[in-house]
């Protein structure tokens, strides 16, 4: 793409004086909004995993049939991210989000009316498919809005509101459908995402949602294509990263209740807590990731390399392997939920550093379709691990699942390293495609 065509297709994205729309909270707005719909899909997506004890009594599944269905959430999830992403780049993110959140609070309600597996498997695949419009929204919504010092942090905030919807789910899903039955659980998920829908009209209306002014730097070299090494490498270490995020979700509840012998009741009280790591790790690497662009940038160095950071996360994911060993001890619930908060923490680092890193090797029209595709990288490795893990939990071989999820960190870490161009401070200056 030549500098004409690139100023041709940003246009639309500059404020109507051309100038920077002003700060302070109004620039903010659009990654609250952001926070919000991440908050309202996990939600959705986590209601299952926290009352599975009882829906898999209730309907008599088995494990396996559950990490069947979750497969099936994972490969709809994993093809709707890069479509939904190449949509939202192609006709904005109000009209594409506004649909994506219609399709997925309505498959939520769906989850109301199963009756079996099957059943549990389509409505999962819908919702899988909707939600899949989530995280692109997210990050093109802060490539448009902030300036590139803030967009570490900004990603982690509109990304948070993700792991503030699994901190806060079970505390509020636990006594809702012991009250009423967990049914009325996604009743309720469904009707609190059509009503943010409305509220995303209102800040159409309201003209906050304000795009940064850009500026097109002339390049003498190719422009990078839509499919390229950086893409795939973004996408690995993503993936295979931030993969114990899927595993203390969907099966962390289980292993509570099979081996720990915690009760559903309980479970409520418990489950919150690894998400909170999840959580802080969003704002903590955030304004990690963006205090030390902003002191190489201020030593003339560039943007500095994240695989010190990448290698952090892998190494401390490694100890979530040794829980099961500690199944027979007086203090096995806190060492356990300890050893979930870590996992979780650090792989909030590790989707906020891949994301941040990727679009800086991007060109910027296309942040959409990458983030899309990085999760959809997720999908599929939490969609191949979610069956085995479960096939692992109905044999007693508890081990072998938690090994498996605390060293995909460190696979993901080598296959990035192996795959993306390492140039010394990439970022430095001008990059081929970014706009600045």
């Amino acid at each position: 793409m030549n500098r004409r065509a690139i100023e041709k297709s940003q246009a639309k994205l500059v404020t109507r004086d051309g100038s920077v729309p002003a700060g302070g909270l109004v620039a903010w707005t659009p990654c609250v909004a952001m926070l919000l719909l991440s908050f309202i899909s996990l939600v959705d997506r986590s209601i299952l995993g926290i009352l599975s004890p009882t829906i898999l009594k209730e309907l008599h599944l088995t494990a396996g049939q559950y990490g069947t269905a979750l497969m099936v959430f994972s490969i709809c999830y994993m093809a709707a991210n890069p479509v939904w992403g190449w949509a939202i780049d192609r006709v904005g993110v109000f009209w594409a989000i506004g649909a994506a959140v219609a399709l997925w609070s309505a498959a939520s309600g769906a989850h109301a009316l199963i009756a079996g597996f099957l059943s549990l498997c389509v409505a999962r695949g819908v919702l899988g498919f909707g939600e899949g419009a989530t995280f692109p929204a997210g990050l093109k919504a802060v490539t448009e809005t902030l300036p590139a010092e803030r967009r570490s942090f900004g990603l982690g905030l509109a990304y948070s509101g993700g792991s503030l919807g699994a901190l806060l789910t079970p505390l509020v899903v636990t006594p809702l459908a012991l009250k009423f039955g967990w049914r009325a659980s996604f009743v309720v998920s469904a009707a609190v995402g059509f009503a943010w829908i409305c509220l995303w009209v209102a800040l159409r209306r309201a003209g906050l949602y304000r795009v940064v002014a850009q500026r097109v730097v002339a390049e003498s070299g190719p422009q990078p294509k839509r499919w390229n090494r950086e893409l795939f490498a973004t996408a690995a270490v993503y993936g295979l990263g931030a993969s114990p995020l899927a595993f203390g979700l969907n099966m962390g509840p289980l292993y509570l209740s099979r081996v720990l012998h915690v009760p559903q009741g309980t479970l409520g009280h418990l489950l919150w807590l690894p998400p909170m790591g999840w959580e802080a790790g969003y704002l903590v690497w955030g304004r990690v990731a963006d205090a030390r662009r902003r002191k190489a940038e201020a030593a003339g160095l560039g943007a500095p390399s994240p695989l010190g950071l990448f290698a952090m996360f892998a190494a401390g994911s490694v100890p979530l392997a040794v829980a099961p060993m500690l199944a027979g001890w007086e203090w096995a619930l806190p060492a356990t939920m300890a050893l979930l908060f870590v996992a979780m923490f650090l792989s909030g680092g590790f989707v906020v550093i891949a994301l941040a890193d990727g679009a800086a090797r991007q060109p910027g029209a296309k942040s959409g379709f990458l983030a899309g595709f990085a999760i959809a990288g997720w999908s599929l490795v939490t969609g191949l691990l979610m069956p085995v893990v479960g096939s692992l939990f109905d044999a007693g071989a508890y081990r072998g699942a938690f090994w498996l999820a605390g060293l995909l960190p460190v696979a993901g870490v080598l296959v990035w390293r192996a795959v993306a161009r390492q140039e010394k401070n990439w970022g430095g200056g001008a990059r081929t495609g970014e706009l600045v």
